[in-house]
């Protein structure tokens, strides 16, 4: 299948639709969990097999139709019984056979790469009915609130937090892990943290780009900090990221905290902040930066570092359009953006920082270095 984004004229925008009609039967796919189903299996099953592992409650010929469209996209293999041209095959789905590839397979719940989350999570209806009121906010702001307000009445975050959208919330943190499995062997390795003592990962979910930095800088320790909710989804998983990677359980903590509560933030010389910058307007974006330093009012006289990694927009970069397609969803879900260097140069300016160096990964993801001298809050800033 030849991407949308390098065709022209009217093709351009048929493969548009075409493309879209594949990404709701991956959603579908990753929904039901048919992948599990398949991969308990060593031979390859028809559709109806399939269907009766799901006590015949499926419709087996609906089901055969959407794996014939994954067969296309690599996630199945499909063994025809005979060619589709011929008259001898009326019910492919009871015939046809299919099989997990090896990128099916990251759809498995189990598998390390949590895809099947962020399958869910981005493909799903609920983000799926945000992104509806792009015209909206195009001509009024956000008079109404943003996509996500006004699709389900909250706001991500207090959504996330609600007892009634646990499993919600279990599946957000997930797909945030899938983004850290993408990119956190790049972000570790872009500088080199074994020259700090302690690495706070704010708002760092389950830990996962933590443990890449810990498996990499043997005698760095490090704290997990983020929601109530989050951080006991992290401490309840077995293993969890760090016992997974063979981390020593005395070389990180998780601790649970708002970044908008400098109190509640514990004292480091290092902070890492991935994908929560671009979750916040300027005005709280700021008030983050701050409260990190005045977390750190009571120490002793010194210099603190915090790293942003967040798909960062690089002017007249052709090859930066995810980070530009992924501003359109904080746009809409978050009231937020993906920023330039010099817009969060200016954010940490007005917090009290000094930018300091710019690392740009081999993948989407950009990394920011600044420093702040602790005693100089806050009546210097």
């Amino acid at each position: 299948m030849i991407s949308p984004m390098v065709k022209t004229g009217l093709p351009k925008f048929m493969s548009f639709l075409t493309h879209r009609y594949v990404e709701r039967a991956l959603w579908a796919f990753a929904e039901l969990g048919v992948a599990d189903q398949m991969a308990s299996h060593e031979s390859p099953l028809t559709a109806a097999e399939l269907s009766r592992l799901n006590g015949n409650n499926w419709n087996s010929e609906f089901l055969y139709r959407v794996l014939r469209t994954l067969a296309d996209a690599d996630v199945v293999i499909q063994f025809p019984s005979d060619d589709e041209d011929s008259n001898t095959s009326n019910n492919p789905e009871y015939e046809d056979r299919f099989q997990l590839t090896d990128s099916g397979l990251f759809l498995t719940t189990n598998h390390p790469s949590n895809a099947r989350d962020i399958v869910r999570l981005d493909l799903g209806p609920v983000m799926e009915k945000s992104s509806t009121y792009l015209p909206s906010l195009i001509q009024n702001g956000y008079i109404n609130g943003n996509g996500f307000e006004q699709a389900v009445g909250d706001s991500l975050f207090d959504y996330l937090q609600k007892e009634e959208n646990k499993e919600y919330s279990v599946m957000f943190n997930n797909a945030m892990s899938s983004f850290s499995n993408y990119e956190g062997p790049l972000i570790a390795s872009v500088t080199d943290f074994s020259r700090f003592t302690i690495l706070v990962d704010i708002g760092g979910g389950v830990g996962t780009l933590l443990s890449f930095i810990l498996e990499q800088c043997k005698q760095l320790n490090g704290i997990v900090f983020d929601l109530d909710h989050v951080i006991e989804n992290a401490k309840t998983s077995k293993p969890n990221e760090f016992e997974a990677k063979q981390i020593e359980h005395t070389r990180y903590q998780f601790i649970s905290g708002d970044m908008f509560k400098s109190e509640t933030i514990p004292q480091a010389d290092a902070y890492m902040m991935k994908f929560i910058m671009h979750d916040w307007n300027d005005e709280k974006a700021i008030e983050i930066l701050k409260s990190i330093r005045l977390a750190n009012k009571n120490c002793e006289w010194k210099t603190i570092t915090i790293f942003i990694a967040d798909m960062m927009i690089l002017p007249n970069n052709i090859n930066n359009w995810e980070a530009r397609a992924m501003d359109i969803e904080m746009l809409s879900v978050t009231s937020a953006k993906e920023r330039t260097k010099r817009e969060y140069i200016r954010l940490l300016e007005q917090s009290g920082y000094v930018f300091k160096q710019l690392y740009q990964t081999s993948g989407v993801h950009s990394v920011i270095e600044a420093t702040a001298i602790t005693n100089t809050f806050p009546d210097q800033v």
